[in-house]
């Protein structure tokens, strides 16, 4: 395989120079010709500015191959590329999808006070939703009109906590 038939087969269709003379396409190129990587053709057309921010800022090329096999990660990609990076670079995308209501698990305050396996453990598998009233905070049984999953309501409260100031008090909420 060639570096214009690996771009092409991500979906990056008219790769500039620029990107092919990329150090990191060279070693993504290795990594998938040594490694025997199977790579699907998507429906996709990626911008290469958004592929050329994501591959700058990912840490695994076995992460990058399974972030771009998903279709909800190519459709944020040309808005969200590095948090996507940043994202997958801390969590497993076999257990976690990126949303950009997800952000916040990426933050500097939420990670001062959580753990990434404390996320993918505990806070994921939460089955209480998290409600904030006039500055305290309860863990209840989600309501029958919630049709939202569970993870995004608590990501939703989270991030209004971080809004004002008590993130802290939020998460302390779920290690009760």
């Amino acid at each position: 395989m060639t570096k214009e038939e690996l771009l092409n087969t991500l979906g990056i269709k008219h790769p500039t120079d620029s990107l092919l003379n990329h150090p990191k396409v060279l070693e993504l190129l290795n990594y998938c010709n040594i490694n025997d990587a199977t790579i699907y053709e998507g429906n996709f057309e990626i911008k290469e500015e958004a592929f050329k921010i994501l591959l700058e800022n990912i840490h695994s090329f076995e992460t990058l191959l399974v972030i771009l096999h998903n279709t909800g990660v190519i459709l944020s990609l040309e808005y969200h590329p590095k948090e996507i990076a940043l994202f997958y670079n801390l969590y497993d995308p076999e257990k976690l999808q990126y949303s950009e209501y997800a952000d916040i698990l990426i933050s500097d305050e939420y990670l001062k006070y959580t753990s990434k396996e404390w996320t993918e453990d505990v806070f994921l598998h939460e089955e209480r939703v998290l409600y904030f009233d006039n500055q305290s905070f309860m863990l209840q049984e989600p309501s029958p009109n919630d049709e939202a999953p569970i993870y995004l309501l608590n990501l939703t409260t989270l991030k209004k906590a971080q809004d004002r100031g008590l993130l802290k008090e939020a998460i302390a909420k779920f290690m009760e």
